[in-house]
């Protein structure tokens, strides 16, 4: 039974991790997720291999055990890295993030120096002999994983709660968010609750409960349909540019950055967005520009498409009214931001803020 669901997560896990390396290669967020999936597929892999050549899988081959331990170090962190590329755009790993990866370093610095000194035939005879050096130091990562767990949730939920704080005192930060706000709620509060399965699992693993067996079966199907939701949503996400839209550079031209500007001082500062019947054309035919071109800039560099980023200037100018004047009706605040039909104004709201026009007001 063990052995099946190893195998089905490994080849589901490449297959979403090709799935997203292909089509969100242009995507940070996507590319870090896949990154993720890649660990993930190399650590079960590893575990099948063992499963596959008996219980001395490990003994036959001890340097399996160098690669498979800690990578364990490194899931956390990716995600968490994942989640940091979803609430910014701007997000960029630099030399100070090294420090996550000092764990998976230290322990792969110490077991290849246990091979190395020792010996396959020592690995061989203590790998599994309760309280040696050895099956210690193994046991050592497993610890380190739910502390991470503790470590990390803590943080996302801290960035969770700064975004959402910042979001009510400035309801333009919405545009720098990689996805919506609701969404990131589930990624937080979804991982928070299989990182406290996994961490539930250990603890009665330890005092040798006999629930421990169920408890991780529920852990490790839980975290399985979990991660697949995220993989589906990111991958389905409409935001990836089908192959039929023109194809545009990696780097913006200064044209492309040009005629930007040009759109932002029209549907921005002259606030166009405001007018219900906006569309491509019009923009086109007041800037004097062709309409591929148009929407060429706005997908390079906003990263959007065109019913997206007048949206998001509408949502963003009906969250001003609905908090600074609280006695305007909620349907008259859909017409002046520029919706003219309350299911698209609805359902544009909930995406972007999470909440109905109703429930941001009420806070």
């Amino acid at each position: 039974m063990e052995k099946t669901i190893h195998i089905l997560i490994s080849y589901t896990m490449f297959v979403l991790m090709l799935l997203l390396f292909h089509k969100g290669r242009k995507h940070p967020h996507s590319r870090m997720l896949a990154f993720y999936a890649l660990l993930e597929v190399v650590s079960n892999a590893i575990v099948s291999f063992n499963m596959s050549g008996g219980n001395d899988g490990f003994d036959r081959f001890p340097v399996m055990h160098f690669i498979y331990k800690p990578i364990f170090c490194l899931w956390v962190p990716m995600f968490y890295f994942y989640v940091r590329y979803c609430f910014s755009s701007n997000f960029r790993l630099t030399r100070k993030h090294l420090i996550h990866f000092v764990p998976f370093l230290s322990f792969l610095i110490l077991f290849f120096s246990i091979w190395i000194s020792k010996g396959s035939y020592y690995i061989w005879e203590n790998l599994y002999k309760k309280s040696s050096f050895l099956y210690n130091t193994t046991l050592a990562v497993d610890v380190m994983v739910k502390v991470q767990y503790l470590i990390y949730v803590s943080l996302m939920f801290r960035l969770l709660y700064v975004t959402e704080h910042k979001l009510k005192e400035n309801p333009k930060m919405l545009l720098s968010l990689t996805v919506d706000i609701k969404w990131l709620r589930f990624i937080v509060y979804g991982y928070a609750f299989a990182c406290f399965t996994g961490i539930l699992y250990a603890v009665l693993y330890f005092v040798e409960s006999p629930f421990a067996s169920g408890v991780n079966v529920f852990s490790v199907g839980y975290f399985f349909l979990f991660f697949f939701a995220i993989f589906y949503n990111t991958i389905m996400h409409s935001s990836y540019p089908s192959e039929s839209k023109p194809k545009t550079v990696a780097s913006p031209s200064s044209e492309l950055l040009t005629l930007m500007t040009k759109i932002d001082a029209l549907v921005v500062e002259k606030q166009l967005f405001l007018e219900p019947e906006l569309s491509l054309q019009d923009i086109a035919v007041r800037l004097n520009e062709k309409e591929r071109n148009i929407s060429q800039a706005i997908n390079t560099i906003k990263n959007r498409n065109l019913n997206d980023y007048i949206n998001a200037y509408r949502i963003d100018y009906a969250c001003k009214l609905l908090l600074n004047k609280k006695d305007k009706p909620v349907f008259e605040v859909m017409y002046e931001s520029g919706f003219n039909t309350k299911g698209a104004f609805n359902l544009a709201f909930k995406k972007a803020t999470g909440k109905t026009p109703t429930q941001f007001r009420e806070g």
